[in-house]
């Protein structure tokens, strides 16, 4: 059977979370890895001046999902 991926964020926020796992598990999913990723700045090259734009902590769900053979 091949394997799909999928990565998914939601916010930092337990309940949330809970949610996201089982609404993947209960659509055939396998939870691989959960990693936080704690608030940030970044800085926008793109930009004259080096804007930093704040990015806010959240979660980042790496899921392994089977596909059927054709």
């Amino acid at each position: 059977m091949p394997l799909r991926y999928a990565v998914e964020t939601c916010p930092d926020d337990a309940t949330v979370l809970h949610l996201k796992l089982n609404e993947a598990v209960d659509n055939g999913g396998r939870v691989v890895n959960v990693i936080w990723q704690p608030e940030h700045e970044v800085v926008d090259r793109s930009t004259y001046d080096d804007v930093r734009i704040k990015v806010d902590a959240a979660y980042v769900i790496i899921l392994e999902y089977f596909e059927a053979e054709p």
